[in-house]
């Protein structure tokens, strides 16, 4: 089970992850926002290649955001933690976010759909911010259980984007449906 301790921030729901730094050989923390409305993962453009991923020669593409279409570069994350756990390599879709915005990733359902996610808000502590009724950020959680051995996690060298999990979600539709 994986606990993410979660905040609000511009209507969102905020939380903490690491992503694995290249340049640093080690995770690097990473403000992201719980974006069930995504199918994939997103970062920003800056967080990318401070982490040293390259996007040279990458997948490039269009897709959809609230501020409308844009060009995004689909890259494979080394490794990728949630709660403390590592995940292995995910892939993800870099963007330039909003300049000014504190917000520089998405987790997306090519994650969120690997695990059963309950939000847990606890009522007894709510507190008044900006005349709305909300839970204490540190009553706030969201638990992840994961539908798979979470103690195995795929090798980078091996990470296949179609197949694997933390690649492409995509929706298959049966005719009628």
């Amino acid at each position: 089970m994986i606990t993410l301790h979660i905040d609000f921030f511009a209507s969102s729901v905020y939380f903490y992850a690491e992503i694995w730094n290249n340049n640093l050989n080690k995770f690097s923390k990473c403000g992201m926002v719980f974006d069930t409305g995504a199918s994939m993962t997103t970062i920003d453009t800056k967080l990318a290649l401070r982490a040293g991923y390259s996007l040279k020669n990458v997948e490039t593409l269009s897709v959809s955001t609230p501020r409308g279409l844009m060009q995004a570069k689909r890259v494979v994350l080394r490794d990728f933690k949630l709660g403390g756990v590592e995940l292995g390599p995910v892939m993800v879709d870099v963007v330039d976010f909003h300049e000014g915005s504190n917000i520089f990733a998405c987790l997306g359902m090519n994650i969120i759909r690997e695990f059963k996610t309950t939000a847990d808000w606890d009522d007894s502590h709510e507190v008044w911010n900006d005349k709305t009724k909300r839970p204490d950020k540190y009553d706030a959680k969201i638990y992840l259980e994961p539908k798979y051995d979470i103690a195995t996690k795929p090798e980078f060298e091996n990470f296949t984007p179609t197949s694997s999990r933390y690649g492409l979600w995509m929706i298959n539709r049966q005719k009628g449906q």
